[in-house]
């Protein structure tokens, strides 16, 4: 049996579990909150359970009948196929071209597009995009029809469950606010000018009069590749982490010393980078694909950010709350990833190694923030489209895509060209058919760029406790209610600003390296 056959019975053997289990919320429901919590009260052993308990309760109004719950349970499987037949195309099924670079020929499927869409020849990466969107175009039909069916089917449930629209029902799960996406997409279109700013310090840095959509990768300081080896990358990931506190660096230094990782490329091995935090009796096993190169050691720094959340939380909760939202889970690995650049930035052997840290930093910003608000925008207004009841295709979501492509990018101001091929990236993004879960990137960076301050400044101690104190806690609380009370709150403006000054204060440093002289590092084939 291949591995998509057993994919397929597994995700059939689980919808089947969710049809016995359906009966369960309907009766706590009925049971009534009085009589629920007499139960929590009067027996010790419901204690662990009281959490979902309360959780069925405030669900009520959008939990059917015990009949309606096993429908509906049993329609996850049919409602997944979009995704399913998304993967499968994608992956396998699309004849993906192949193009001559460096005297070698590449195929340009998502994984060569996502390599050499870094490519520092200007023409090559024009190559690579129009070649890689240029095939997704000719699928825009099919693949339209895929997402279009996943948006009508989380409008579906949502419209079963009664809720005003699929993306409050998404949230809900978490007791989150939709005020929060809300202020995301507010405080991102306030935050565009900073975003343009870096556009044109890009554009000056590559050389270029108007910078195009296929400037946005390339690296903008030209270094020798450190080749930060795996013990290299222990070392490093171990000081940038300090701010935690000892706590925190006795769980990493535990794993490092125990077989929790598997840290190399080999084959038949899955590409990228994954942590598997479930096994609550033993430890999270972090898989990586380990190349020595920069992204290997800041993958190792985001992955390892999962794993230590994963212990903390299981050392803090029984098993029934020791699982953690995505909204958490999100700012404890990008949080990583910032105060490692940080302490790159301040152990650089040089002002062209600290600019290149500088010039890194500013990118996460660019790629997690910006972008991820964009998608969370594009993904709002489909399924805003859809529950309109309006007409869902390939080519109206390129429309929407191309607009704010444009309105993001600057296009009116004159920032940065942009095609009109690239419109279909939307068709290359898998997190569409993961329901209103990009945003949660965006608000993660955003958080964790607050702690990170809050960490290396001077409440360093009461910051460590507010975040060891959060990733302890699984969800026996729910998300946003444990932000507020470390001290960030995303439904206000304040976090946000932060990011936006933040991103000001490494372009200031930026502009000032580049009139010293740094550009004599930079690449001249941009």
């Amino acid at each position: 049996m291949c591995i998509r056959d057993s994919f397929q019975l597994a995700k059939q053997m689980y919808v089947r579990y969710g049809e016995v289990v359906a009966w369960m919320s309907p009766e706590i429901i009925a049971a009534g909150a009085e009589r629920v919590e007499s139960f929590i009260a009067t027996e010790p052993r419901l204690a662990v359970h009281a959490v979902m308990l309360r959780d069925s309760l405030r669900n009520a109004a959008h939990t059917l009948d015990a009949s309606g719950e096993r429908i509906l349970s049993a329609a996850r499987l049919p409602l997944s196929g979009a995704q399913t037949i998304y993967t499968q195309m994608s992956a396998s099924d699309i004849p993906w071209p192949s193009l001559l670079i460096d005297s070698s020929e590449v195929r340009i499927d998502n994984q060569g597009y996502g390599l050499h869409r870094r490519n520092p020849d200007r023409a090559v990466r024009r190559q690579v995009f129009e070649s890689f969107f240029g095939t997704w175009k000719q699928y825009e039909s099919v693949i339209g029809q895929t997402l279009a069916s996943q948006v009508q089917g989380q409008v579906f449930a949502a419209r079963m469950r009664n809720f005003a629209s699929a993306r409050e029902a998404a949230l809900f799960v978490d007791k989150l606010p939709v005020s929060i996406y809300d202020r995301l997409i507010e405080q991102a279109h306030a935050g565009l000018p900073v975003l343009h700013r870096y556009f044109r310090l890009r554009a000056r840095m590559l050389g270029v009069d108007v910078l195009a959509y296929h400037d946005i990768y390339p690296d903008l300081v030209s270094l020798p590749e450190p080749g930060y080896t795996l013990e290299q990358s222990k070392v490093i990931t171990r000081r940038a982490l300090a701010p935690f506190g000892p706590e925190y660096l006795a769980v990493l230094d535990r794993g490092f010393a125990s077989e929790w990782m598997h840290a190399f490329p080999q084959e038949g091995k899955r590409s990228g980078a994954y942590v598997f935090g479930s096994a609550y009796d033993v430890h999270p096993y972090v898989l990586l694909n380990h190349q020595d190169g920069f992204d290997s050691l800041s993958t190792f720094a985001h992955e390892w950010g999962h794993a230590v959340h994963s212990v903390l939380s299981n050392q803090g909760q029984p098993w029934e709350t020791a699982g953690y939202a995505t909204f958490v889970a999100e700012m404890a690995s990008t949080i990583n990833s910032i105060l490692l650049l940080q302490h790159l930035q301040a152990n650089a052997d040089s002002e062209q190694q600290r600019l290149y840290f500088l010039a890194q930093e500013l990118e996460t910003y660019r790629a997690t923030f910006f972008r991820q608000a964009m998608f969370a925008e594009f993904e709002a207004a489909i399924h805003a489209a859809a529950e309109a009841g309006e007409a869902l295709t390939g080519e109206r979501f390129s429309t929407i895509y191309l607009e704010l492509l444009r309105r993001y990018h600057g296009s009116d101001e004159g920032v940065m060209d942009i095609d009109p091929g690239y419109a279909l990236e939307w068709a290359y993004i898998p997190h569409f058919y993961r329901n209103f879960y990009v945003f949660q990137y965006a608000t993660s960076v955003t958080a964790s760029t607050a702690f990170a301050s809050r960490l290396t400044g001077p409440d360093a101690a009461q910051a460590r406790e507010d975040v060891i104190g959060m990733l302890r806690k699984g969800s026996s609380e729910y998300p946003h209610d444990m932000f507020v009370a470390a001290g960030v709150d995303l439904s206000e403006p304040a976090p946000y600003q932060a990011v936006f000054a933040r991103m000001n204060a490494i372009m200031d440093e930026m502009d000032r390296l580049v009139a010293a002289g740094s550009p004599r590092s930079l690449s001249s084939r941009g």
